[in-house]
């Protein structure tokens, strides 16, 4: 099916997922938002990821669902009530194609997987596992013959969000060097950097640079591995975040010089702040989930033969992580800063 854009008033877009998972997805929305200007487009998501969308220009509302309270029928209701006209489902498990059949829209987008053509009457083969997921995620507007005109990503910031990072700064002295941001972050234990080797690499840094070093942590383990990397390197130079929401996160993070992380959400808000960033990789593979851009550089440990297994847990001592060469991830650091032309 054709799509008629005479006939697009009212669009929703459909994506469940993490953090990096929706940031990964920002950037159809400016797109869309080009090729329809006068629409009215809103997104659903699961409840957690909300904060990224709040305040996002190129939509008009984003809703929430969490499969743990909210009953799928009720929200399918609501979702014909709204009577949009096209609906893009840009993660296609079994729930989120059943909405978007019953969703009642003239033009139902969706990603051909097994068992859910029923769904979509316009589809395109998925690449996943063949292209970085920003592009996976364009493939649906390609599939729809609208026009890509940027692929950025896009976290909103606004001025109590940059205060808040402003007093953290000025009450620790950060504003006297530059600053590097650690990622200790990350949904699984295997995607982790050890903090005995961040610490390691930290110091070696030192040894380079005249900086000072913020942690990024988000549970109560990766705050105490933070702790632990702060008490222990040399220099006495790293600086815990406070608890902090997204978007306050994405504001500290815009005043680092260059970020170092695991394949997390902060890696994906440090792109989205235009901070160069450096992603260390293992059983994620960072040609399909890395920090997006040809600014935006990766590392993993290509001597070993079980890379990108997504095993959340390792029985051989998740070597991907421990093995993987300090001098490499400098020479990748050196080559950020290069790049980018950071003054160190």
């Amino acid at each position: 099916m054709k799509l008629d854009k005479n006939k697009i008033n009212k669009i929703l877009v459909i994506k469940f997922g993490g953090i990096g998972d929706i940031l990964l997805t920002t950037p159809v929305l400016p797109n869309l938002k080009a090729f329809f200007p006068d629409a009215e487009i809103n997104f659903l998501t699961v409840r957690h990821s909300r904060d990224i969308l709040i305040d996002n220009p190129y939509i008009t509302r984003a809703f929430t669902y969490d499969a743990n309270e909210d009953k799928s029928w009720c929200l399918i209701k609501n979702i014909r009530k709204q009577k949009y006209d096209l609906v893009i489902d840009l993660f296609g498990n079994p729930r989120t194609a059943l909405i978007t059949f019953l969703s009642g829209a003239k033009y139902r987008f969706g990603f051909n997987f097994r068992g859910r053509n029923y769904a979509y009457n316009i589809s395109v083969k998925g690449r996943g596992g063949e292209v970085h997921n920003v592009e996976f995620n364009l493939d649906s507007l390609r599939a729809l013959d609208i026009p890509i005109v940027s692929k950025k990503l896009y976290l909103p910031v606004n001025v109590v969000h940059k205060e808040f990072a402003d007093e953290f700064f000025n009450s620790n002295d950060l504003f006297s060097k530059k600053v590097i941001g650690i990622s200790k972050t990350g949904g699984w234990e295997s995607k982790r950097y050890k903090a005995e080797d961040y610490t390691k690499l930290m110091d070696i840094l030192n040894e380079i640079y005249d900086v000072n070093f913020i942690l990024f942590w988000g549970n109560q383990k990766e705050k105490e591995n933070c702790e632990m990397i702060r008490d222990s390197v040399k220099k006495r130079n790293a600086y815990l975040i406070p608890d902090s929401p997204i978007r306050y996160l994405a504001a500290i993070i815009e005043k680092c010089d260059i970020v170092i992380g695991n394949d997390s959400g902060p890696l994906h808000i440090a792109v989205s702040m235009n901070v160069p960033t450096l992603g260390i990789y293992g059983p994620t593979n960072p040609k399909l989930q890395g920090p997006f851009g040809d600014k935006n550089l990766s590392i993993v440990n290509e001597n070993i033969d079980c890379l990108y297994c997504n095993l959340l847990e390792c029985n051989i001592g998740n070597i991907c992580m421990t093995e993987l060469s300090k001098d490499l991830i400098i020479e990748k650091v050196k080559e950020l800063i290069r790049i980018n032309d950071v003054k160190m």
